[in-house]
């Protein structure tokens, strides 16, 4: 899908639906959306160090967890951005239940690639498994370096996909297809951020602790099958369950995996 003012459709009417972002939210834990929830999140978050009332951008907000988080733990001002008014909506929600952020956080719909800030705007910006929505990574990363403060960070996780092509299954390519997945390697990402102009540069191989939350995800689901079903439907129960051993088999053949990256301006 090439026409991005139209990709928020594809995005709500398909992987990301109102009972598709349900069901998501049940395994990942609430107002989170990506992988390992709120314990991978805090393993991320030691990567960077903010002072007192930083800026955050939160590139892909999703259900809203992560821009809570930085508006409690560290005191942010935080601006979340997505193209999915479903997770929008479900973020806002979240919101009106913590009023002691609404002067701190707030959610725009909004295409990163297409939006502009001034120079210096954030101490970090920060993403959670969003990227691979987005082509054109090389100009996004230009753009993050320049809406960074000075000695500001980019931090990121997402999926990535195996260095050597050759080995890719049909059914990986098949999934890149039928999601609009553009993945970049864990090698591509280090040459990004090279080249937009950042110090500091760590690009990190998560593999493993992706194979590890998935696991427990998956633990969750299967351990948690009854109650899972009062609230969903056996199709459900089977639709993610499958996802989830698709992703630790694509994993365990060097087909995809998960990247965390942080870097300094």
């Amino acid at each position: 899908m090439t026409d991005q003012q139209n990709y928020h459709k594809f995005l709500d009417n398909g992987q990301y639906s109102k009972h598709g972002l349900e069901k998501y939210e049940w395994i990942f834990g609430e107002t989170f959306l990506s992988t390992g929830g709120i314990t991978t999140t805090m393993q991320v978050l030691k990567h960077v160090q903010l002072g007192e009332n930083p800026k955050v951008l939160d590139v892909g907000s999703g259900l809203g967890g992560h821009s809570f988080l930085f508006a409690e733990k560290y005191g942010a001002e935080v601006l979340g951005l997505d193209l999915s008014e479903n997770m929008l909506e479900i973020a806002r929600k979240h919101l009106d239940k913590r009023p002691h952020l609404k002067d701190k956080v707030r959610f725009e719909f909004q295409d990163c690639t297409k939006i502009d800030y001034p120079e210096n705007s954030f101490d970090l910006i920060y993403s959670r498994d969003t990227l691979l929505h987005i082509r054109n990574k090389d100009q996004l990363f230009k753009k993050i370096y320049k809406w960074l403060k000075p000695n500001g960070y980019v931090l990121f996780t997402d999926y990535v996909r195996g260095e050597d092509e050759t080995k890719y299954t049909e059914e990986f390519k098949k999934y890149l297809i039928d999601r609009d997945y553009d993945m970049a390697t864990i090698t591509e990402y280090r040459e990004i951020l090279h080249n937009s102009g950042f110090k500091s540069v760590q690009v990190e191989d998560w593999k493993d602790q992706f194979k590890y939350a998935l696991e427990i995800e998956l633990d969750k689901l299967q351990g948690k099958r009854f109650e899972f079903l009062q609230h969903f439907t056996q199709a459900d129960y089977e639709d993610l369950e499958s996802g989830w051993l698709n992703k630790v088999f694509r994993t365990n053949e060097g087909n995809q995996g998960w990247v965390m990256a942080v870097a300094r301006k």
